[in-house]
């Protein structure tokens, strides 16, 4: 891989939906304020890679620190209130757009707006309503600007931040590329703010054994995601079969190269075990809000002879969660095995754990048997 990666722009030709995400911190200069010659340079970078035939898609931070130059709030990010960042970001958010689309404007390309929640991505219909609405725009050469929806989010249902709603948003559009952009160009050996003899690495190729490895205490005053996050978020695309940048979205020489097709930065390989799209949602997007404990039994079944899991292997039931809700499943030592979609209620498993097929039937007063015990079924279950 690293010898086709090296070949002039071979590897970049074959990518042909890209997924960028833009940090708040590209986005600013040193005052805090949007800066004319930031959106001048990803806009530029964005024409180049739709000149060569590229289908993008922003995922774009800046709403909140948009919103500061409007409210002249001064408090850093990790000290503001829910209803100040709320505020903030309702501010904010129509001046970042009405920034870029005054700049794309130049290129003559139109761009749309999407803001989404933790819910619509954990929502398989509304996942899917998502990823419709994206080819629809894609379809008609327009370029989506995707930002989390900060005015309603809360902290129970909002996105870590956006490298990790990038990641999410490259699997949902079926992206072959994630360029992170940050204020720095790439992943080092050591912290670049605090070691002046800190080495740029180029290429990762199993992101997974990195991240264990890894240690961050870098996180930017403007914005909330770290290099760990940038890591894990490459691990995220990477499952679902997608390479990673991660570049310096500051550098216009960088964003040249990269339009260019040189791979600059750091390059995260994606896994040789490309799981199914759906598989990467149940894992990644869709929340879990409860447990079932199984016996060996159940284990076995689900984990070697990949069945579905019946009631009859449950033993406990941890959790308030609703019929169609993303569950865990795990043995009888809490350890997690496999997620899933509950084909109950957290109250009705609770009434049939152990029961036979047959059993369920008559607790039901059912007329149809078949199925009727199959508290997660196969084809809505990965293993973990």
């Amino acid at each position: 891989m690293t010898e086709i990666i090296n070949q002039n722009n071979d590897f970049f030709n074959l990518k042909k939906r890209i997924v960028v995400k833009i940090g708040t911190q590209v986005l600013i200069d040193d005052d805090g304020k949007l800066s004319s010659a930031s959106f001048r340079k990803i806009t530029e970078f964005v024409d180049a890679l739709r000149f060569k035939k590229k289908e993008v898609i922003l995922v774009s931070s800046g709403a909140i620190a948009a919103g500061r130059n409007v409210l002249n709030i001064e408090t850093s990010a990790k000290f503001l209130t829910i209803p100040q960042k709320q505020a903030l970001a309702s501010c904010g958010q129509s001046l970042l757009m009405k920034t870029y689309s005054s700049h794309f404007k130049k290129y003559n390309i139109k761009t749309a707006q999407i803001l989404l929640t933790k819910d619509d991505i954990s929502s398989r219909k509304r996942f899917t309503n998502a990823r419709n609405t994206i080819y629809e725009l894609l379809k008609n050469n327009v370029v989506p600007i995707i930002n989390e929806n900060d005015t309603i989010s809360t902290e129970e249902i909002k996105f870590s931040d956006n490298d990790y709603l990038s990641a999410l948003t490259a699997n949902l559009a079926c992206a072959d590329l994630l360029i992170i952009l940050s204020n720095v160009n790439g992943v080092y050996d050591k912290n670049p703010y605090l070691n002046n003899s800190a080495n740029q690495i180029k290429i990762i190729d199993n992101i997974k054994n990195f991240i264990d490895d890894f240690k961050d205490n870098s996180k930017s005053i403007h914005g909330t995601g770290g290099m760990k996050s940038k890591l894990e978020s490459a691990y995220i695309a990477s499952e679902a079969g997608i390479d990673t940048i991660i570049a310096s979205g500051k550098d216009k020489k960088v964003l040249k190269s990269l339009s260019d097709g040189k791979i600059t930065g750091t390059f995260i390989l994606s896994s040789c075990e490309e799981i199914s799209k759906k598989k990467h949602w149940l894992i990644f997007g869709m929340e879990k809000n409860g447990l079932l404990v199984c016996d060996q039994g159940a284990i076995e079944a689900i984990t070697i002879n990949n069945k579905s899991l019946l009631a009859s292997g449950i033993i406990d039931v941890k959790g308030n969660f609703k019929k169609h809700n993303g569950i865990y499943i795990a043995n009888e030592q809490n350890k997690i095995v496999a997620a899933g979609i509950s084909n109950f209620d957290a109250e009705e498993i609770k009434k049939i754990k152990g029961l036979k097929s047959s059993e369920i039937q008559v607790m039901l007063n059912s007329m149809h048997a078949n199925g009727i015990g199959i508290a997660v079924h196969k084809n809505n279950m990965v293993l973990l």
